[in-house]
């Protein structure tokens, strides 16, 4: 752990203003307010589009920015990060902080933020920061591209990944946290267990039909579930959970289990290593998704990037 006086630093605030249905824009006057409370110096950078993020985050360490604050929900941390790791700077001067304006904001569960923001502002002007752990993902399409994803939470794979896919392309759902229940719901019952291949570097091997498999720097994910309990974010190591095909009534059986983590201990057939590299393959449609986002299909390639970039926590 660092401490930083962040009051020394000009912070420059990537703000989502479409995350969580639009009301991350209209939160912005009440969050200026406790910013200017503070003295905390800062410049604002609006994004309302898909990767804009991602450009914002590139541009500003190619420029020689090293503080950047996340405004916004899990995806606009997740585009946070892909900009800073794909800018090509020493990603371990970058300092990051995280303004959860969003719905489900899984990510700062892990680390313990508060919920009202001005509390957050508290935690901030702490300048507790941890040198925290990336995943990586990159996929190899069946006419062999590649391409690859950073990711500071989960990796889903499997049913996760199903269930974003429904809420992605369904427009017949309710806006809001309806759409991803219903779609999780729906996932549910027509979800069908996919024959794959998984090994890592620790010697793991996996083969078999599996419900989901899951890759872990943090512990939350889907609004509050604690798909990861053990993950811990700066270990340098990936949490590795395979989940083999299960019965929908032995999936609902524990559902409660699965919010609180607790299925990881209760059902046996679950599979959980820690590995710093792992490779996903199936000859079926396997699909993957990172804080909501989905990935392009094929063969998966997970591994984790230690201590890559300085994280707020609490």
């Amino acid at each position: 752990m660092t401490n930083l006086n962040i009051r020394d630093h000009v912070w420059h605030i990537i703000l989502n203003t479409n995350a969580n249905e639009k009301k991350c824009e209209r939160k912005w006057q009440e969050v200026a307010k406790v910013l200017e409370n503070h003295n905390i110096r800062y410049e604002r950078h609006t994004v309302n589009a898909p990767g804009q993020g991602i450009e914002t985050a590139k541009s500003l360490c190619e420029s020689g920015i090293r503080h950047i604050v996340a405004a916004g929900g899990d995806g606009t941390v997740n585009e946070v990060v892909n900009g800073i790791m794909m800018s090509g700077v020493n990603t371990r001067e970058v300092w990051m902080a995280v303004l959860p304006l969003g719905r489900g904001n899984d990510w700062v569960r892990t680390h313990r933020y508060p919920q009202r923001i001005e509390e957050v502002v508290e935690l901030w002007c702490k300048g507790r920061f941890m040198q925290h752990d990336i995943g990586k993902v990159t996929t190899q399409t069946a006419d062999s591209q590649t391409q690859s994803r950073y990711f500071i939470n989960i990796a889903g794979f499997g049913f996760d990944a199903d269930v974003i896919y429904d809420v992605t392309h369904n427009t017949s759902h309710f806006l809001g946290f309806n759409t991803y229940v219903l779609s999780l719901l729906k996932t549910l019952f027509s979800h069908k267990p996919t024959p794959i291949k998984v090994s890592a570097d620790n010697g793991f091997h996996y083969e078999g039909k599996v419900f989901m498999v899951i890759a872990a720097i943090c512990q939350y994910n889907g609004g509050g579930i604690r798909e990861a309990k053990y993950a811990i974010p700066d270990d340098g190591k990936i949490d590795l959970i395979v989940v083999p095909a299960m019965s929908i009534p032995k999936v609902l059986k524990h559902l409660k289990d699965m919010t609180s983590g607790d299925h990881i201990d209760k059902i046996k057939e679950i599979r959980k290593v820690l590995a710093t590299d792992i490779t996903i393959t199936s000859d079926q449609l396997f699909r993957a998704e990172t804080e909501g986002e989905l990935l392009v299909t094929g063969d998966y390639h997970v591994e984790v990037v230690a201590n890559a970039v300085n994280v707020l926590t609490s």
